[in-house]
């Protein structure tokens, strides 16, 4: 039977996590120092247990916990470790752009190998993390968990914001049987980024668009509102991580009937839980 470590950025991720695996929660004890450091601590005995460490890294204290909590349940001599990172935090950084710059992904994917036995993320941004890790790593997929969540919403098309997403928005397509498109995008310059929407019929549709995550929304928010003026009947929004930088949130709803995102970041537009899906992927492709 497993036991989980949850970090503080995933705890109803770990409740529900833990219900469908029969597995216990540990106890952790949190709190700073006076000069603000992080002092984390787990009570309950991991020596000889199969361990998941649970948490997320969208934020520095997120993933400053994560290390410590992860580092505090590898000294206590688990059987296995295994390490689970909802949301991946700096996986946009996975090569250099410019000269002088870090691998990020790469620092955070070797720190956490030196302690766990396997790693596993939902959606991770680029799989091209994957490769920095000599432990097995996990990307998990949860195509399935979000068309679920759109099963009963009579969907006409799915759309992904770029081509980069529409093998995403094929998988959840083909579970809703409709068909899926993608939007064009072509830079015209350092600031400037020109849409082509894709020839479709937009007229009393509902018309869901799909990302692995929303950070500003920009492309989302533009392409809602041309399905809007378009003449589309329903709009719905759902990617797997609500980053929601800048109030995209808001932003986002002044012109969608529904927004939903995953619990891999906890928000109140998370209406989709992963935990079946991580559960399914520990079970069936950790092997330690």
């Amino acid at each position: 039977m497993y036991i989980i470590v949850p970090s503080s950025s995933s705890m109803k991720l770990t409740s529900s996590l833990a219900s469908k695996l029969n597995a216990e929660i540990a106890n952790v004890t949190r709190k700073r120092f006076p000069d603000g450091e992080m002092y984390v601590r787990i009570e309950t005995d991991l020596k000889d247990r199969d361990v998941i460490v649970l948490g997320n890294t969208s934020h520095d204290s997120d993933l400053i916990e994560y290390l410590l909590l992860l580092n505090a349940a590898y000294e206590e001599k688990p059987a296995t470790l295994n390490a689970v990172i909802p949301y991946f935090g700096y996986a946009r950084q996975h090569m250099r752009y410019n000269p002088g710059e870090p691998v990020s992904s790469k620092v955070f994917t070797k720190a956490i190998e030196n302690f766990a036995d396997s790693i596993m993320a939902v959606e991770i941004h680029d799989e091209e993390t994957l490769k920095f890790s000599a432990k097995p790593f996990t990307n998990v997929k949860v195509y399935d968990s979000i068309a679920d969540y759109h099963k009963n919403h009579d969907i006409d098309y799915v759309i992904s914001p770029d081509d980069g997403g529409y093998e995403r928005a094929k998988s959840i397509a083909k579970y809703l049987k409709v068909d899926a498109y993608y939007i064009e995008k072509k830079r015209i310059d350092s600031r400037t980024v020109e849409m082509k929407m894709p020839d479709i019929d937009s007229r009393n549709r509902n018309i869901l668009i799909v990302d692995d995550m929303i950070s500003t929304g920009g492309t989302v928010i533009k392409a809602s509102r041309i399905l809007k003026d378009s003449g589309a009947k329903k709009i719905y929004v759902s990617a797997v991580h609500g980053v929601f930088s800048l109030n995209s949130a808001a932003n986002i709803m002044e012109n969608v009937d529904d927004l939903s995102v995953s619990d891999t970041i906890e928000t109140g537009y998370s209406r989709i839980t992963v935990s079946n899906d991580i559960k399914n992927a520990l079970e069936k492709k950790i092997k330690v």
